[in-house]
This record gives C-alpha cells, structure tokens and sequence, in this order.
C-alpha cells in the first residue's frame, strides 16, 4: 500500500515538473504576458464607457456616446490612453456598422483620439470592443452594448 502510494506521488511530481518545463520553454506573447482586464461602467441612456486596467493600474477608456451634449457629437465614440507603458487604445465598432475605429496609435501617452462618428437610427443597439494594441500584439475586451 505504501509503495503504492509513493509510486503515484512520484508520477505526479514527475508529471508537474514537465508540465511547469513545458510552459517556460514555450513562453507567452507579450499582449498574454501582460495582465489588462476591462470593466463596462453602467449605461446611461445608452451612452457607456469600457475602462482598461494593465496589471490593476487604471490605463485608458473607450467612452460612447449617443446623443449630442453641447460640444460632444451624439453616435460617437472615442478612446484615451493614460499610461505610458508601450500600449495603445484602440475601440471597434463591432455593429450595426463595422470598420469604425478609435485609436491612439502612434501617439504619446497620455492621448485622447478624436471622436469618431457616424449617423445611427435613435435606439439602433451598438457594440463596442476596446483593446490594449502594441505593434501586432493585442489584448481585447468583450464586445459590449450601448445603443443610439
């Protein structure tokens, strides 16, 4: 029964350590190495905002937006990138309309995009996906809604 035992706690320890092995010889991208999380804040008459946070420090926002407020256009969307560690913010229209973009690309940080609009029917359901961007590695949110 001993023997038994000390047999199976050997298979495991042998497996783990080539399991742990596997994964340092493999390594990680540098968009997966890097921790961001994204939290949606509450919708307000459809206009949201997705917050990005890099290893729990707040870094940038996607704020949408879906009626005009004085110098703020209505249907719109921007991004901002607060902390300077290599990254970028960049926010997607998933729907009703793709290929609508705000980025910070290629712009020192702390930055704010232009706002990117477009005409949208009152209450139209949009979707909206913010990513952390550097060269070709990317870390993105969940597509989250709003509406027109």
């Amino acid at each position: 029964m001993k023997k038994r035992l000390r047999t199976r706690a050997i298979t495991f320890l042998a497996a783990s350590a080539l399991t742990g092995a596997t994964s340092l010889t493999l390594g990680a991208p540098d968009a997966a190495a890097a921790s961001w999380t994204f939290e949606k804040t509450t919708v307000v008459d459809g206009s949201f905002a997705i917050a990005a946070y890099y290893n729990g420090t707040y870094a940038g926002i996607m704020e949408w937006n879906e009626d005009p407020n004085g110098p703020i256009p209505g249907d719109a969307f921007r991004v901002s990138d607060y902390n300077a560690d290599g990254y970028g913010m960049e926010a997607t229209m998933i729907s009703p309309v793709t290929g609508r973009v705000a980025t910070t690309r290629g712009h020192a940080s702390p930055y704010t995009s232009a706002w990117n609009t477009g005409d949208l029917a009152e209450g139209t359901t949009v979707y909206i996906q913010l990513c952390a961007v550097k060269g070709d590695a990317f870390s993105c949110s969940f597509s989250y809604s709003g509406h027109a």
